[in-house]
């Protein structure tokens, strides 16, 4: 099975953000070593418990410091930004590692400030669909369509150019993804199997239709844990849901929960309710047990890539993740 990683680069009580992106590097190197296909880089804004506010910076650092294995952003949130502005980031990066860049791109419109305070200067909304007819015009160099900014170039010029991706949940998101002709990225988030499955479906119907002689390419994320021993996996899963439960606040935590911290906090009703009902949001389990729900998943929706979000508290504990997951693989 082809596996990917997708980290939002968490900041474990006790530790800072400096040390949380220099784990980050660490964990790209294990994972390249490990035979993982792709790195990606998670956008989050407002959630003081990870460090990947801006993924585009993430993945120049990972790039000079992996060799082979592809790095990415799942994904930067479009809508944000001038797609002008990102093609010239991302070509930078092409430029200096040819065919190993990926553009993950999502139009998630965040908490309300930080949707304004992104996008208090811009004069007029541009559409999702537009952004991405854009960032191929300038990825492609193409200065002879009828653009809207014809004759209008992202610098470097370059050979070769980034992998595009659509991250999405919706029909809306995959039917763009099908009519450019891009894979598709879903996410496991705990919806009804019969949504995702109507949603991959849909992209591969419309992919089909507008391009019959190419291949549609999907790719499902999922939060994993493993350890080795089963009362780790569960004290692992009790601070991953704390944590879970805890972003959705006002009054954002300032650090991803130790085990300690999550062992011995005393919950509220509201929160024991909204742990239970996040339960499926996560593949958890010992390392066989866990590598086959992932196999089910990739059978279930004919998934040609998996992306695992190795989200556990400790950089030991994600490393060991790894190692984990890479082993059962490799024995399938």
């Amino acid at each position: 099975m082809k596996l990917s990683i997708l980290d939002y680069v968490p900041i474990f009580e006790g530790r800072n953000a400096t040390q949380a992106l220099n784990h980050t590097v660490e964990l790209a190197q294990l994972a390249e070593s490990l035979g993982f296909y792709r790195y990606w880089v998670a956008e989050h804004h407002q959630v003081f418990s990870v460090a990947s506010s801006a993924p585009e910076m993430v993945m120049m650092s990972l790039l000079e410091q992996t060799s082979s294995i592809h790095i990415g952003s799942g994904g930067i949130m479009l809508p944000h930004y001038s797609a002008y502005k990102i093609a010239e980031q991302l070509k930078l990066m092409e430029a200096r590692h040819p065919g190993r860049v990926d553009l993950g791109t999502g139009r998630s419109p965040s908490f309300k400030n930080v949707n304004h305070a992104l996008n208090e200067t811009k004069t007029k909304t541009i559409s999702y669909k537009t952004q991405i007819n854009d960032l191929m015009h300038y990825f492609n160099d193409d200065t002879n369509h009828n653009h809207r900014f014809k004759g209008l170039q992202a610098t470097p010029l370059i050979t070769t150019k980034p992998s595009m991706y659509i991250l999405g949940m919706s029909k809306q998101s995959a039917a763009i993804a099908a009519e450019k002709g891009l894979p598709f990225v879903i996410a496991l988030m705990g919806q009804a199997n019969h949504n995702t499955e109507n949603v991959i479906n849909h992209y591969r119907d419309l992919f089909k239709q507008f391009h019959p002689q190419s291949e549609s390419y999907v790719i499902i994320s999922t939060f994993v844990i493993t350890a080795e021993h089963q009362s780790l996996i569960t004290q692992l899963e009790r601070a991953f849901h704390l944590w879970l439960v805890r972003i959705s606040y006002l009054d954002q935590p300032e650090f991803y929960p130790s085990i300690e911290f999550a062992m011995h906090r005393q919950l509220s009703k509201r929160e024991e309710d909204k742990m239970n009902h996040n339960q499926n949001r996560v593949i958890s389990g010992l390392p066989t047990d866990v590598m086959k729900k992932l196999n089910d998943v990739a059978l279930r929706f004919s998934a040609d890539e998996i992306m695992i979000q190795p989200h556990v508290f400790g950089e030991t504990h994600r490393k060991t993740l790894l190692k984990l997951i890479a082993k059962e693989n490799m024995t399938e």
